[in-house]
């Protein structure tokens, strides 16, 4: 008996009709992934420009999986003082994207701004773990840390934040500064500079405190690559009259102490010429004019005052009377009397204005405080010459100048020989 049903062929029912289904399907797959992605398109573009708390809210619905989102929501509840809330959502954002470590920062800040430090200390010891060699987790957790009053654990991780991010050194010293009340020597076991750059910025600061000492210790350890540096500063702290600083640093940077006082006060300093005058080297030694064609400075080993050596002039021309051929710069004490010795040897000097010695106040603008009588043309051997001071109340140092007395013309000629050795100071009261 055959059926009265038709019957199906499956292969061409499946050929015809399976094709669009599939597209069906796979179109209403790209709207719902459309819309999804409208949806959390909206809601980042809404995180950006919301201002107020229900927005929020209903911007948060739109995408609630998406820690874009979630911080753009915390950001906007904390502007508008919803901090609890804030919070919340941030703690959200982690969940979501525990991986981000900037996410864990800006939770950790906010929980530090809100009071809670333990939950604060928690979300950026993970920020760090998450990234463990960027210098921002350690720096905020260092800061943390200080103003929780833990101070060697704070700059534990201070110290290696900076080290990574050598912009935060400077910050670091002043942190230090704050945190251990101007103490120098814990401020240097604080941030352990370990680098020339770092050893030179924190010997600034401490020059710029006033912790000279300190500030040339430094410069020492920082070798030859300080020198720049080192006569820059010496020269301001000259510039600035801050004598005994001065020549705490000048010293610091010296190797060869021979005839150089250990503090400096009321002692020229190898008043004999024992050693090489270094030109460049400014602060306490002798200083030597510099761009005067017409004189000449050096050292001479034939049959000098005392010792070894004296120092020679040689003039040959014309020259400005009142230029300081050969100086040096001298620590005293306030209102005290000194008197200053020394030995000259001429030899045919012509001039109109003959060679003199002029000490000359440096605290006060250059005022003369004593000069010698000139020097004769033509001596048979040495001469010894004394001049005696009176220091002001102001007076912490002074200039002990070779140059010459006043000529008729701005532009005197002079010729001969000046050999000058065995200079000295005394203290009288």
């Amino acid at each position: 008996m055959t059926s009265s049903f038709p019957q199906i062929n499956y292969s061409t029912l499946v050929s015809r009709y399976y094709p669009p289904l599939i597209a069906v399907a796979i179109g209403l797959l790209c709207l719902w992934g459309m819309w999804n992605a409208g949806r959390a398109g909206v809601a980042r573009l809404f995180s950006i420009y919301r201002g107020s708390p229900a927005l929020t809210n209903k911007v948060a619905n739109l995408s609630p999986s998406d820690p874009e989102v979630r911080f753009g929501d915390a950001l906007a509840l904390w502007r508008a003082g919803q901090h609890d809330e804030a919070i919340k959502h941030l703690e959200w954002a982690t969940a979501l994207r525990p991986r981000h470590y900037h996410l864990w920062l800006e939770l950790g800040r906010m929980r530090s701004l809100a009071g809670d430090q333990q939950g604060a200390l928690a979300a950026f010891r993970e920020a760090l773990r998450r990234a463990p060699y960027y210098a921002q987790p350690r720096w905020q957790l260092g800061n943390l840390l200080l103003n929780m009053k833990r101070r060697d654990e704070a700059f534990a991780e201070l110290r290696p934040a900076a080290a990574s991010d050598p912009k935060l050194f400077p910050a670091i010293i002043d942190l230090a500064w704050d945190a251990y009340a101007g103490d120098a020597r814990a401020v240097k076991e604080a941030v352990q500079p370990q680098t020339t750059a770092t050893q030179l910025a924190l010997a600034r600061f401490f020059a710029n405190q006033g912790e000279t000492i300190e500030a040339a210790n430094l410069f020492h350890a920082a070798g030859d690559a300080a020198d720049q540096d080192r006569h820059r500063l010496l020269k301001d702290l000259v510039d600035a009259k801050r004598f005994s600083e001065s020549y705490t640093l000048w010293a610091s940077g010296r190797d060869d102490r021979n005839g150089m006082p250990q503090s400096g006060l009321d002692a020229v300093t190898d008043g004999g010429f024992e050693t090489e005058i270094d030109a460049d080297e400014p602060g306490f030694g002798w200083q030597l004019a510099r761009n005067v064609a017409t004189v000449r400075a050096s050292r001479d080993n034939n049959e000098p005052g005392s010792g070894t050596h004296s120092l020679r002039v040689d003039w040959n021309g014309a020259s400005h009377p009142w230029t300081s051929v050969v100086s040096q710069l001298v620590l005293v004490e306030p209102k005290m009397r000194y008197r200053l010795s020394f030995m000259t040897r001429t030899e045919k000097v012509v001039t109109g204005g003959l060679p003199v010695v002029t000490v000359i106040d440096a605290n006060r603008d250059g005022q003369t405080l004593a000069q010698t009588e000139p020097l004769p043309s033509d001596t048979s051997g040495w001469q010894k010459h004394t001049v005696e001071l009176v220091m002001s109340n102001e007076t912490h140092a002074v200039r002990i100048s070779i140059q010459r007395q006043s000529c008729a013309s701005e532009h005197c000629p002079i010729f001969g020989r000046v050999w000058f050795d065995a200079f000295s100071l005394q203290k009288l009261s």
